[in-house]
């Protein structure tokens, strides 16, 4: 699904993210430092912004994915941010390196947790920072046990440049014995989410931001990839 570009829409609309916490990730002294902005809907114009500045073709040349990968990845990266204009029970956040956003999710914050998107991407030519998808998949569980989440489901993508569904089960998703109740691929019961949240918290931490700040995302970050 493609979306409107940003020249399209009212331009004096204020951009109104919410910090959310800092994550921070160490793993064989490897490490990296994300922010996590909570998103809103005016925050629109500057998605726009930034996704058709995410050239992946460009940002990943050295390897050569097959055009039909870049253009699914892209189609993902294009569906988190016209979703992140929705309101509850949709929630999207997007995350943050030293300034460069890399990577984006939404999901449905509901007592059966549905994730929609989660999306990662370079920040410059072949430069990917580690940890960032793990880190939001960490944020959501952090989010789904607070809010008492049941389980968390998703439905795998296919023709996509690595095996998703090997990636979920390593994370503790399993396919879904029980579609006609919860009509998702894969899911996580919640004691499960708890048991692999407690083994990510020996590689990063999420530390919430008390008493978050409303920021102005298109003079804080930097979307030139």
């Amino acid at each position: 699904m493609e979306i409107n570009s940003s020249f399209n829409r009212n331009k004096q609309i204020s951009f109104k993210a919410r910090e959310f916490a800092v994550i921070n990730t160490v793993f064989k002294d490897c490490g990296s430092s994300f922010r996590a902005y909570k998103l809103e809907y005016s925050d629109r114009n500057f998605l726009d912004s930034m996704a058709f500045a995410i050239k992946l073709k460009k940002l990943t040349e050295s390897q050569k994915f097959p055009e039909s990968v870049l253009t699914l990845w892209k189609k993902v990266i294009n569906n988190a941010v016209l979703m992140s204009s929705f309101e509850e029970p949709q929630t999207s956040f997007l995350l943050v390196n030293n300034k460069k956003p890399c990577a984006i999710m939404n999901y449905k914050d509901l007592d059966n947790c549905y994730l929609d998107n989660i999306a990662s991407w370079p920040v410059a030519k072949d430069k990917h920072i580690k940890f960032s998808g793990l880190s939001l998949l960490k944020l959501l569980f952090y989010n789904c046990e607070k809010h008492n989440t049941s389980k968390i489901g998703l439905d795998v993508l296919r023709n996509s440049n690595i095996n998703l569904k090997k990636f979920y089960e390593a994370l503790g998703f399993v396919e879904n014995p029980c579609r006609d109740n919860f009509a998702t691929d894969m899911v996580i019961s919640r004691e499960k989410m708890l048991l692999i949240s407690k083994k990510l918290d020996t590689i990063m931490q999420i530390k919430e931001i008390e008493n978050p700040k409303k920021v102005n995302l298109s003079k804080t970050l930097d979307i030139r990839f």
